[in-house]
This record gives structure tokens, C-alpha cells and sequence, in this order.
């Protein structure tokens, strides 16, 4: 069988005392369109807005299509298409204080602590590069990045958090 090999095998590592970045790994990420009562339980309400459910973080990526994502791919109704998206995306953290400063330095997005809150997500754009940022929590965020750009926003995000960082 294959190996999954992370996109960001060859990436050189952050480092800071404030500030960590890193790859999120082992995880199943699938995209379902399908109908409320085709999910089986709670969904978000709104596009822009994640829950947790079963084990499973769930986006409303449209109004008919959300990501699941988790261990495993979810047991869903027969009804809905699934597409499975794991092997096309990298899974980057940013966490510490000036998390929301770093990110706000190159995404169109307002990362204010009162306008971007915990379980919000947004598709949106990293210098030209089409990312998914979700808020984790106060001071955590998770990106979503396809595989074959994942080492520019890396190296983006590192030269972003250069201010930040303790590497000599």
C-alpha cells in the first residue's frame, strides 16, 4: 500500500517562543451535497460557520454542501455525494498571541477577536492562493490549503511570522 507523504516533508520548521505553526496530519476530510434531513443530525446553520458533531468538525460550505472532517469519513445517507478530499488538501496550524496579526498581514479577511470567533471559518485567498481558514479558537487557527500550493503558504506564513520568530 502507499504512504502518504505530507506536502511539507522538505518544509523548514518555525520556531518561536509566542507563536507555533505546524502540520495537522492523519485526518479525513470529505465534502457532502446533500439535504438537511440526508446528514442524519445538527449541521451549522449558516455557510461561514463549523460545529462538532460525532467526531466530526462540520463547514456549511454552500447551502447544499459541507466539509466533514475527522478520524473517518462520516456515515451519511445513500442520497448524498461524497467526495473525498484528504489526500488534495494540507492541514497548517497557527497558534499563539500573534496568530491573528500574522494572518491578517496577507488575508482580505478581519481577524478582530470580536468579528472572527471560534467556529467561524472562511474560504478565502493567501497572496493568490485559494485557502480555507477555520478559528479554532481565541488565539488558534487551522488552514486548509491544496497539497500542491501547501509549501508556499508555508513559506508565506513563515516569512509573515519572521518578527515573531526565535530560529537564529
Amino acid at each position: 500500500m502507499l504512504e502518504r507523504k505530507s506536502a511539507l516533508a522538505t518544509a523548514a520548521p518555525y520556531i518561536s517562543d509566542v507563536l507555533r505553526m505546524g502540520e495537522v496530519r492523519g485526518f479525513t476530510l470529505t465534502q457532502i451535497a446533500g439535504t438537511d434531513k440526508d446528514m442524519g443530525g445538527k449541521l451549522p446553520k449558516n455557510v461561514g460557520t463549523a460545529l462538532s458533531r460525532d467526531g466530526h468538525t462540520i463547514f456549511r460550505i454552500s447551502p447544499s454542501q459541507f466539509w466533514f472532517i475527522g478520524e473517518a469519513p462520516p456515515q451519511v445517507s445513500a442520497d448524498c455525494k461524497l467526495t473525498p478530499l484528504s489526500h488534495s488538501r494540507t492541514r497548517i496550524y497557527l497558534e499563539g498571541a500573534p496568530a491573528r496579526d500574522v494572518l491578517a498581514k496577507g488575508i482580505p479577511l478581519d481577524f478582530h477577536v470580536s468579528s472572527f470567533t471560534p467556529g467561524m471559518f472562511a474560504q478565502t485567498g493567501l497572496h493568490h492562493t485559494p485557502v480555507t481558514v477555520h478559528c479554532i479558537g481565541e488565539t488558534r487557527f487551522e488552514l486548509y490549503a491544496m497539497r500542491t500550493f501547501a509549501i508556499s503558504v508555508w513559506e508565506w506564513l513563515s516569512d509573515a511570522a519572521l518578527e515573531y520568530s526565535s530560529a537564529t
